[in-house]
């Protein structure tokens, strides 16, 4: 997954933790305030109103009582021209206002008092409602905060959960939760963690899997070729094998009989990976008991077949070419077991390259009467000069970097060019010619080249 599709992923289009607690805190205050701002000019008007009352009952009465109170001389103008005096009484200090008319041009002085007693009550009235309105307010955030952290904490302690069984190794355990933004984007991210881990713990599964089958078949497959070349008096043999990633179980392998002749044996194994090394290491195995023994070629080939047949699944099978060489007459015994690439043989007389493939089905594919019918044994001369290549179906499928295979013929020329050279440097100027056709991709799968030359 590309990591913008992932990060898309994780985007929540829902309102934020923090625009959450903003906006539930400023609509719960604005609730408050506006009913408290209600109450307040409710129960200001009504003490102003009850004030107003109370302070005008009360001088009214004063005014007319006899007692007069201690006025002092300064005083101040308050509105529409009245002199405000405080004074002092037996009844607690007040305000004189004071109205006067007249007192000019032969206007007589009118001067009216009224004598207003300080009345505490308002200011205490209002001093407990506001009280009252501060802890009304303090109660309701509160609360509010309560409710917040309530929707914050549930969700939270839930992802405490979801880790505690990630940590235990439950990577299988999905991450889910509802609540703000920020929690449920947490809560993918986790879930996004616990898949990567997943995923990773599974790769590193495989690749550990993966390592120990390629130990596995390594070690098959290096069971599976011979210790070494074989000496004998007046012939040049060699053989190479090279590996590729792609293992199988495709092979090549000298086999002395008891009569002192040599064989030698190239073959293909249908399949990939250890089950054919398997299958491999089974055929080898089958193949050097029965034609280390002192007989015919094709009833060795037979006996293997049976055998076989029986042990491998339908539609598993081995491809087999075999020459046995019987040094003191110079002639060769040929069998092909549905090998697809035949026997070369280089001629010195001549220079000229045959192929020499009689006719066989593959080993495994049929339990008796059909494999019987269809092999054949031929005999070939070997003349001195002459060479013999022998190779399982990997050098003819070599592709280059255009993907395309180099196929029989222009193999067939490379051995061709080369068959004069001594063993060791033929087969190295074929594996030079082989690595710079395959290029930087190399080679896909194994490739098994024998080689046999009687001395000129």
């Amino acid at each position: 997954m590309k990591p913008a599709a992932r990060d898309g992923e994780l985007r929540i289009k829902v309102l934020g933790l923090k625009a959450r607690f903003a906006l539930s805190m400023s609509l719960a205050l604005a609730v408050v305030m506006a009913v408290t701002a209600v109450l307040l000019y409710a129960t200001t008007a009504r003490l102003l109103d009850t004030a107003r009352d109370d302070s005008l009952g009360r001088a009214t009465r004063f005014t007319h009582e006899p007692a007069a109170p201690q006025v002092e001389t300064q005083g101040r103008s308050g509105p529409q021209g009245v002199q405000v005096f405080p004074y002092q009484s037996s009844q607690g200090p007040g305000r004189l206002f004071r109205h006067e008319t007249g007192g000019q041009a032969g206007v007589p002085l009118d001067r009216f008092d009224l004598f207003v007693p300080d009345s505490p009550r308002g200011s205490g009235d209002l001093l407990r409602i506001i009280a009252v309105i501060c802890v009304a307010v303090l109660v309701v955030a509160a609360g509010v905060s309560v409710w917040v952290a309530s929707t914050v904490s549930r969700p939270v302690l839930k992802l405490i959960d979801d880790v505690r069984q990630l940590a235990k190794g439950d990577l299988s355990h999905r991450v889910k939760t509802d609540g703000p933004g920020e929690i449920r984007l947490l809560a993918r991210a986790l879930d996004r963690m616990a898949t990567d881990l997943s995923e990773g713990q599974e790769s590193k599964l495989e690749l550990s899997v993966r390592e120990r089958e390629l130990e596995l078949a390594t070690g098959v497959r290096d069971a599976l070729l011979p210790a070494g070349t074989p000496l004998i008096e007046g012939y040049d043999l060699g053989a190479a094998f090279l590996a590729s990633p792609r293992f199988g179980g495709d092979f090549h392998d000298f086999v002395q009989r008891v009569d002192g002749k040599w064989g030698v044996l190239v073959c293909d194994v249908s399949g990939r990976g250890i089950p054919a090394a398997l299958v491999g290491s089974i055929a080898r195995a089958y193949l050097r008991a029965e034609l280390a023994r002192a007989g015919e070629v094709s009833e060795a080939f037979q006996r293997v077949n049976r055998w076989l047949a029986g042990d491998v699944r339908r539609g598993v099978f081995v491809s087999a070419l075999y020459a046995l060489l019987e040094p003191a007459e110079g002639r060769v015994t040929v069998a092909c077991a549905g090998h697809k690439i035949p026997l070369l043989r280089v001629c010195a007389a001549d220079g000229q390259l045959r192929v020499v493939q009689p006719e066989g089905i593959a080993l495994g594919l049929d339990k008796g009467s059909v494999f019987e019918r269809c092999l054949q044994v031929v005999e070939v001369p070997l003349e001195p000069g002459d060479r013999l290549v022998l190779t399982n179906s990997a050098p003819v499928r070599i592709a280059n970097g255009a993907g395309e295979e180099l196929g029989e013929k222009a193999f067939y020329a490379r051995v061709k060019r080369h068959a004069t050279a001594d063993t060791t440097q033929f087969l190295r100027a074929l594996r030079r010619d082989l690595e710079q056709y395959a290029g930087e991709p190399g080679f896909q799968e194994d490739l098994s080249i024998v080689t046999v030359a009687r001395n000129a």
